[in-house]
């Protein structure tokens, strides 16, 4: 067994499709028959069940699939674990990160990281916290970077970082003075799925606040770029409007119990120990 035939497999059952494998793993059609038959050949059993629509596991093939995630896992490790005794940081590290994380720490992060170990190649996947969660679930990202919080068990959450939220308006706006103030406003949120969207509903819910209307923006920027405009309230992390506070664009709505605390977190599938390269990231973060 080879480790490209091992990986066109995994891609085969995440793609579910022989065409976007080829694409993905940069192959011809051909040769990612010619993987999987061999694979089939060597373990004596079928990993797929074929139809003119559909493409499905066996039994074997889902028990197969399980297998090939922890072998790929492990490989990577020993990798990572040669490149050490060398005293070489090299490879390849995919991240999934939340947007507050992936465009206001991230960056700086890997700049630095980089400026150390220029050997070390980095792909980066950006969503919702759901969504990264999955991603580190399924295998398609190494590690995770988010801001929110989870009930899955196959992972586990690691802070690394506290951050504040707070409230804020458009540097033209008139401060509210009150929670009064702010029955009835129109929000500028994130989506559900959301760390930020999870704080949102807390600082609502934990202060009595009556919502007038929202907008929701599955970005940060979206929704900074709103606010400047008038066209309401929003929370936000410190971490994300340093600029537009400098340049009083925007402004916090300071008083008694109107901020969120809460805490960035690494996600790793449960019973991984990170790797050299994924202890590096986590050192410059």
């Amino acid at each position: 067994m080879h480790m490209d035939e091992l990986e066109t497999f995994i891609t085969l059952v995440q793609e579910k499709n022989f065409t976007k494998t080829a694409v993905k793993r940069s192959l011809s059609q051909p040769t990612v028959s010619v993987h999987i038959r061999n694979l089939e050949k060597e373990f004596s059993t079928s990993f797929f069940k074929r139809t003119t629509k559909q493409l499905s596991l066996t039994a074997e093939g889902a028990f197969f699939y399980e297998q090939a995630l922890q072998i790929k896992a492990l490989y990577q490790h020993t990798q990572e674990t040669l490149y050490q005794k060398k005293k070489q940081a090299a490879g390849f590290i995919r991240i999934g990160t939340s947007f507050t994380i992936g465009e206001y720490i991230l960056p700086q992060a890997i700049a630095k990281l980089r400026a150390d170990h220029p050997q070390i190649d980095f792909s980066i996947t950006m969503g919702n916290t759901n969504s990264v969660i999955d991603a580190v679930r399924s295998f398609d990202v190494d590690i995770g970077l988010v801001e929110g919080q989870t009930s899955s068990k196959e992972v586990s959450l690691t802070p690394f970082k506290d951050d504040q939220l707070q409230v804020v308006c458009s540097g033209e706006s008139t401060l509210p003075r009150s929670i009064e103030d702010l029955h009835d406003q129109t929000w500028v949120i994130r989506e559900v799925g959301s760390g930020t969207r999870y704080s949102f509903d807390h600082l609502i819910q934990s202060n009595n606040i009556r919502i007038g209307s929202t907008i929701v923006f599955s970005s940060t920027h979206g929704i900074k770029e709103s606010v400047k405009n008038n066209l309401g309230l929003a929370l936000l992390s410190e971490a994300t409007m340093k600029e537009e506070l400098h340049q009083k664009s925007l402004q916090i709505i300071d008083f008694d119990g109107l901020s969120e605390k809460r805490q960035f977190s690494y996600v790793l599938t449960k019973g991984t120990v990170p790797g050299r390269n994924i202890e590096l990231l986590l050192g410059y973060l």
